[in-house]
């Protein structure tokens, strides 16, 4: 709890916006921004992706979209061309298949064979590689036609940056879980970015992310980590690129529904990180590129499995102690309680100036906050089982099933 309370106070310290101001819209027509949709097993949500994309870029001729079907089994590449022909958008949509044996290795794997099928930088001059971006959105993404021109605008503002990260939030809202996810990438996640960005340090969060050409340095920028975002932000601090966070370009994003399929996916996640730590950290700690207290922010942010998971067992150890002695330990109880919610109050307080929450919804908000975090402990655990037993398949977010099944239905 003393762990979390001084993190939240480091985030509510530097993690508030230094200015939110949108670029204004000067970048020329020789800026060309390259959509790679990794998708495998998409089919209940590829189509409808396919559609809102080509409703927000209709006045933006200078984007266009590369699914990648990582040989899916459950007709995406079909879904996906029936799309492009219903919406007659053949020149700005391309369907990539892979096959097998060299499919479904991992998203990072998925980004490098695309990335050389759709980007020759030998072909390309210096000119054409400054202007030319690469964005990498989700299967189930959507992104508006402000969010585009504000990427495109701050490539154009900002010729320094190598890569620009989004902020993320859902889409739609059916239960507790999806409200929370909501919260964390709204508020935390934002917080997390906005400090990264006064340590120069802003981090990939995989979902909307977009990287100038020109400062690719290889044929395989994406590395094999379960979290390949991270790794790939973090191999572009170690050259000394120049990585931001956007807080005012948002890309949308299906918030899964329910509790299981929410833990593997954050076990993937945390197991990623273990990943990156055994692999990066030395390096972070030797570059003369990172700053100390990004140093400092990065190596935190790779342990928290490791404090998360100790502090667990010490929750746990505390409540048996304070079930023993419930009469002499209420007030702490009470006291770490009130901590608690005085922290989820901030949170919540944040997150209502853009979300419509009555008072009596948000106490109770504030109230089970807590409860989110704990479905983290599983997801720890799952995932250092994983690694001691070296298991490293990716295993994915299946994306549409509610869709899938109500047209099973139908």
């Amino acid at each position: 709890m003393l762990v979390y309370t001084f993190w939240v106070i480091c985030l509510l310290l530097f993690g508030q916006k230094s200015h939110s101001s949108d670029e204004q819209y000067h970048f020329s027509d020789k800026f060309r921004l390259i959509i790679v949709v990794p998708a495998m097993n998409e089919v209940g949500v590829i189509g409808q992706t396919i559609s809102r994309s080509i409703k927000s870029t209709a006045e933006l001729p200078m984007i266009s979209m590369a699914i990648i079907d990582d040989a899916s089994t459950d007709g995406t590449a079909r879904a996906a061309q029936q799309a492009i022909a219903k919406y007659n958008c053949q020149n700005r949509v391309q369907v990539l298949s892979r096959r097998q044996p060299h499919a479904q290795q991992g998203k990072g794997s998925a980004l490098n064979w695309a990335y050389r099928r759709l980007i020759d930088p030998a072909k390309m001059s210096g000119h054409d590689r400054n202007h030319t971006i690469v964005g990498i959105l989700d299967a189930d993404a959507y992104m508006s036609k402000h969010g585009y021109e504000q990427v495109l605008a701050n490539f154009a503002n900002h010729p320094q940056v190598s890569l620009l990260q989004t902020r993320v939030g859902m889409i739609t809202i059916h239960n507790w879980l999806q409200l929370f996810q909501d919260i964390e990438f709204h508020v935390i996640n934002d917080w997390i970015q906005n400090t990264r960005n006064r340590l120069h340090n802003a981090a990939a969060s995989g979902n909307g992310q977009f990287i100038r050409v020109a400062d690719i340095n290889s044929a395989e920028p994406w590395g094999n980590a379960l979290l390949e975002d991270f790794e790939f932000s973090t191999r572009f601090l170690l050259r000394g690129q120049k990585t931001y966070y956007a807080s005012n370009i948002i890309v949308y994003q299906e918030a899964i529904k329910r509790i299981f399929p929410f833990i593997r996916q954050r076990a993937r996640w945390t197991q990623g990180g273990l990943d990156c730590l055994f692999s990066y950290w030395p390096w972070i700690l030797k570059s003369t590129r990172i700053s100390r207290l990004a140093k400092l922010e990065m190596t935190f942010y790779m342990f928290i499995p490791f404090i998360t998971l100790l502090s667990g067992l010490a929750n746990l150890l505390v409540l048996l102690y304070v079930f023993v002695n419930i009469q002499d330990c209420y007030p702490v109880v009470i006291s770490l309680f009130l901590l608690n919610c005085i922290i989820n109050n901030i949170i919540v307080a944040d997150y209502r100036q853009s979300a419509d929450l009555n008072w009596l919804f948000s106490l109770l908000v504030i109230i089970f906050l807590g409860i989110y975090n704990y479905l983290l402990y599983p997801a720890i655990i799952i995932a250092f089982y994983k690694k001691i037993r070296g298991q490293h398949g990716w295993v994915k977010t299946i994306h549409g099933r509610e869709k899938q099944r109500s047209s099973s239905v139908d």
